[in-house]
């Protein structure tokens, strides 16, 4: 959902059918859609393809609005040929601005798009990078030099009182710039890893081991017996790329199986 700056009572919403199982994924269905609402929510106005959305079903669906015209709006929107949409009338009419394959990469899985606070063409496209476009979602390119930080993007958030002053939220954890992009600092001291699984060996003081989501296997100590506590190179790589499940040999803490 989506309030309206200048007026809280006027709402974007989008609806999203997904299902996923370990055998099945399915993103979209006639449960996707986009609404907006007048009055608070009070009732909804349900948007399709006569107004300039995309044709069929429907599936993610994210929105960005320009903080300097609340009557400015994109959309992103996952659909059977995935689109960038625009309106400039509060949501009444939509128009389709990008419908190129490389602008809905894995839409199930990213599919933010933000759009700068000043200027209203300056648009953002997550990925596993970022592109940038300059004329309104119409083309875009890859943003030099965000490959320095970590990749997959899923949220970017632009200080509506400096633009250049931007955070990437990523798979990774957090990228800062003060400059538009044109350098990065990774925050290195952010406890913000997903662990799929945990597994301990039988060592004293005993190792914890884990895989985490897009960032390798590792292996740590549960302590130490020195001062300055665990520090980040107390931890080492067992596995590559995205994690999953790692296993000691309960015999031999230096054998072991990574599932990657």
């Amino acid at each position: 959902i989506v309030m309206d700056r200048e007026n809280p009572e006027k709402l974007y919403a989008s609806m999203w059918q997904v299902r996923r199982q370990p055998w099945f994924f399915e993103s979209g269905g006639p449960g996707s859609g986009i609404y907006i609402s007048d009055d608070g929510g009070e009732s909804w106005d349900r948007k399709t393809a006569a107004v300039g959305l995309p044709e069929g079903n429907l599936g993610r669906i994210t929105f960005t609005t320009f903080r300097g015209d609340a009557d400015i709006i994109y959309a992103f929107v996952e659909a059977q040929k995935s689109a960038i949409v625009r309106s400039d009338d509060g949501g009444r009419s939509w128009v389709k601005v990008n419908q190129d394959y490389n602008v809905a990469v894995r839409p199930f899985y990213f599919g933010e798009i933000v759009v700068d606070p000043i200027d209203p063409d300056r648009i953002y496209n997550m990925s596993n990078g970022i592109n940038v476009s300059v004329d309104g979602g119409r083309t875009f390119v890859p943003w030099e030099g965000i490959d320095v930080i970590h990749g997959d993007h899923h949220y970017l958030w632009i200080n509506p009182h400096d633009p250049r002053h931007i955070i990437s939220g990523n798979d990774g954890g957090v990228g800062i710039t003060r400059d538009q992009g044109n350098t990065w600092r990774y925050v290195s001291n952010l406890p913000l890893s997903q662990y799929y699984h945990v597994a301990v060996d039988d060592d004293t003081p005993y190792n914890i081991y884990g895989g985490l989501q897009d960032n390798s296997s590792q292996r740590g100590p549960s302590e130490i017996w020195e001062e300055g506590g665990i520090r980040n190179f107390h931890w080492q790589d067992v596995g590559i790329s995205d994690g999953f499940d790692t296993i000691p040999d309960p015999r031999d803490s230096m054998t072991g199986y990574t599932l990657g």
